[in-house]
């Protein structure tokens, strides 16, 4: 019997996750070893390829904001501003459904629960207002799919006041993240950061059956557009627009895993800024 010698060698090389083993025969031995040793991409150069491409579109690194996260190995690369917090527009209603998948799945509420209608929750120009008469008690389940398919602010409205109001989810929401939060964060103000969301997709990620429905309303919300804008992949994300500020939160499933959130304050400009992002990542991780 021959005895193998097991040599391996890791290069932190782009979109490598391990080297061709190197076979070392050893003369006074019969056999030789192999050994393998995968490589810890520690996400660095598609950081650099971001930073570059920001850098040669003359942007203002201050008004984006990015954090990725690959999902396979954990590893986070973002902005400097990862952490700092941007208008977030509709992305609240993300944690904020997440909130209510989780008493639905400890027991703590059923998804037939009605939820009241109030003339304080309504907001003019949504999917429940066409559907439903302001007084109304609406199914938990149908208010979910409502908030997350259509992004409806009424049903956005009735969730965080059925939670005991704007502060109280804001406070619950912030335990999705281990990254302490500043005050800002729990202000009346929508305020998110990348850092917190990339967090939140990496719960959705780590607990899809928890989180099926989530994932199945988010791919139908927005499918061609937002981290979609520039390259058509897979990606399951919540989006959300509120006067200059365009930002989108999501996952590819497709492929190799990853996260990526992107806040940005480029108004219509800020689409093509996060779909040129997310195809850098793409061609990353698939290479």
């Amino acid at each position: 019997m021959k005895k193998l010698v097991l040599i391996g060698i890791c290069l932190a090389m782009m979109g490598c996750t391990k080297e061709e083993p190197v076979i070392i025969e050893d003369k006074n031995k019969e056999e030789i070893i192999v050994e393998e040793v995968e490589k810890v991409d520690d996400l660095s150069e598609l950081n650099q390829m971001i930073s570059d491409y920001i850098q040669t579109s003359e942007l203002d690194p201050s008004m984006v904001s990015y954090a990725i996260q690959d999902l396979q190995t954990g590893k986070i690369t973002g902005s400097a501003n990862m952490d700092e917090n941007f208008t977030a527009g509709s992305v609240y209603k993300l944690p904020l459904c997440m909130l209510w998948y989780d008493r639905i799945d400890q027991g703590l509420v059923s998804a037939s629960q009605p939820l009241y209608y109030s003339e304080s929750c309504n907001e003019p120009g949504g999917q429940i207002e066409k559907d439903f008469q302001i007084g109304s008690y609406i199914p938990l389940s149908t208010v979910l799919a409502y908030t997350l398919i259509y992004s409806d602010n009424a049903g956005g409205h009735i969730l965080f006041e059925s939670i005991g109001g704007w502060t109280e989810y804001k406070k619950q929401a912030a335990n999705y993240s281990s990254h302490p939060q500043n005050e800002e964060f729990f202000s009346l103000s929508n305020y998110l950061n990348a850092q917190y969301m990339c967090d939140v997709m990496k719960r959705i990620y780590d607990n899809q059956e928890l989180y099926k429905d989530v994932i199945e309303y988010l791919r139908i919300a927005s499918p061609d557009d937002y981290l979609n804008h520039t390259i058509q992949v897979d990606m399951v994300q919540k989006v959300g627009w509120c006067e200059n500020f365009v930002n989108s939160c999501g996952l590819s499933l497709n492929g190799h895993p990853y996260s990526l959130c992107v806040f940005t304050a480029y108004n219509n400009y800020g689409l093509t800024v996060m779909g040129d992002i997310n195809q850098i990542c793409y061609n990353y991780f698939n290479q």
